[in-house]
């Protein structure tokens, strides 16, 4: 169910540019309230309430050993996806390094956060919130969608904690300036914020000396009945220029790796999830011997 709920919203992701708003979100908070059966399939049941400065975030910690490495979800700053959007992905990792998945404030079941519900309050909200669950930095930061701007601010806020930066299909500012595409499904507080993030995830430098690699999926995968053939023609347009941001901003972060997957579309999470352990495999290995 949970796959479907993702995998359905991939043409208006990749088509348009653009996420669905709070009717989304509310899906996400029905697939949250499962949240303690799909915990249960890392054998490390552990939901925490944590404060985060004066509200408390939903987060799902499992695994030991250092570095940590921290999930961010996709969506709107505030109306984006649960921690079960990495499934499929988390109960691996954990397997050999500590990890961290959570509901942003106002997602899933985490409670709402002050405004504005920008990329460096959310960044700070975490950052206080892995403080007080004794999550100990160095992190591996993972970013799905638009989780991929939300690390790279919070990369750049904490430079010095942070040891590594995986990339999954993420939005980047440049695609969406080019488009100029608006989400009419977006309230004015969503596309604020979603802007601000933006502005503030190309002001964030990424940290020198640590390895980034940027995933660029490229197959758009949606039922046959739903695409109409301007919906085709448009993802002919969109998907080169989509990959030719990704290559750009990845080929100006020095070591920076560029990986191109024609196995899954826009939800890599679901759909190739083993390709997203084993890079963040290889990144732990890489940050352990550093150490």
């Amino acid at each position: 169910m949970d796959k479907v709920l993702f995998t359905t919203t991939d043409l208006i992701r990749r088509v348009l540019g653009i996420n669905i708003g709070r009717c989304y979100n509310q899906l996400q908070a029905f697939i949250a309230r499962g949240g303690v059966l799909l915990g249960m399939r890392t054998g490390r049941f552990a939901f925490k309430y944590v404060d985060a400065g004066g509200h408390r975030l939903r987060m799902l910690i499992s695994g030991c050993g250092r570095p940590s490495v921290v999930f961010e979800t996709g969506g709107y700053p505030a109306s984006g996806n649960s921690l079960e959007a990495w499934t499929r992905v988390q109960p691996e990792v954990c397997k050999f390094a500590s990890t961290v998945a959570y509901d942003r404030a106002g997602i899933g079941l985490s409670a709402p956060g002050p405004e504005p519900r920008d990329a460096r309050q959310i960044a700070r909200e975490l950052h206080r919130a892995l403080e007080n669950a004794s999550v100990l930095p160095p992190y591996i930061l993972a970013g799905s969608s638009f989780g991929g701007p939300l690390i790279r601010v919070f990369a750049g806020l904490f430079p010095a904690e942070v040891c590594g930066m995986v990339l999954v299909d993420p939005a980047q500012e440049a695609y969406y300036q080019w488009t100029q595409i608006r989400d009419p499904h977006a309230s004015e507080v969503d596309w604020r914020d979603f802007q601000a993030s933006l502005a503030q995830a190309h002001e964030s430098r990424v940290p020198e000396g640590i390895p980034v690699v940027l995933i660029t999926a490229t197959v758009l995968h949606a039922l046959p009945i739903f695409l109409t053939a301007r919906q085709k023609e448009l993802f002919n347009e969109f998907m080169p220029m989509w990959l030719k941001f990704h290559a750009e901003w990845v080929g100006k972060v020095p070591g920076g790796k560029h990986i191109i997957t024609n196995n899954s579309g826009h939800s890599v999470v679901f759909e190739e999830p083993e390709l997203i352990i084993r890079v963040i495999r290889q990144m732990v290995e890489q940050c352990r011997s550093r150490t």
